[in-house]
């Protein structure tokens, strides 16, 4: 009896090291980081690591402007530098949804852009530690920026415009419905075909 109990604690601290040991690194895309205690126990998926509204970790090749082009147009601090052998574009903001400061740094590590987002507004040594373990940058500083900054400037042209296509829209949407006598039932067939074709 004693030994079956024996058997059990053993198989259990055994599975309690392996589950800290996976829990401590993660791999993204190819990429391990080691991630610190505090952020333990979010959920990985593809290329995604989150902990909640506290920490997360991402590749961002896939949509680049979409990851940057927000904090990159709202940010109240933006930095550029480099970590161990990464280029790395910084910026933080309050973010009034979790009523606090959030910050964001961009990386390259090997030939992948990744984002890893922390609540705070500084870059603590955690963070640095966690990006100067990664693979070296095979992008250099100038190309590695020049990329950050188009993929900006592509997000604001998509915003710019989907601003003039709302502002198309609500002109449509008024002009029609003004075409229309008061008490009017208003079928609204007419101007979704007009939609249909503008947009």
């Amino acid at each position: 009896m004693r030994k079956k109990i024996f058997i059990i604690l053993i198989f259990i601290i055994f599975i309690s090291g392996v589950w800290a040991q996976n829990d401590s690194h993660i791999t993204i895309n190819n990429v391990t980081f080691e991630i610190p205690s505090k952020y333990q126990g979010g959920e990985l998926s593809v290329n995604k690591y989150k902990l909640e509204n506290e920490f997360s970790i991402e590749c961002v090749d896939d949509n680049l402007e979409e990851h940057i082009g927000l904090w990159a147009c709202e940010s109240d601090y933006e930095e550029n530098l480099t970590i161990g052998k990464h280029p790395v574009r910084y910026y933080y903001q309050y973010n009034q949804y979790i009523h606090n400061n959030q910050s964001h740094a961009y990386f390259t590590s090997g030939d992948s852009v990744y984002e890893i987002v922390w609540t705070g507004n500084e870059i603590t040594k955690e963070i640095e530690d966690m990006i100067k373990n990664t693979p070296k940058s095979q992008i250099d500083n100038d190309a590695f920026n020049y990329v950050l900054d188009k993929s900006i400037e592509l997000y604001k042209k998509e915003r710019t415009d989907k601003l003039n296509q709302d502002s198309e829209y609500n002109y449509l949407e008024a002009k029609y419905k003004s075409s229309k006598p008061a008490g009017e039932k208003q079928d609204d067939t007419p101007f979704k075909k007009i939609l249909l074709t503008y947009y």
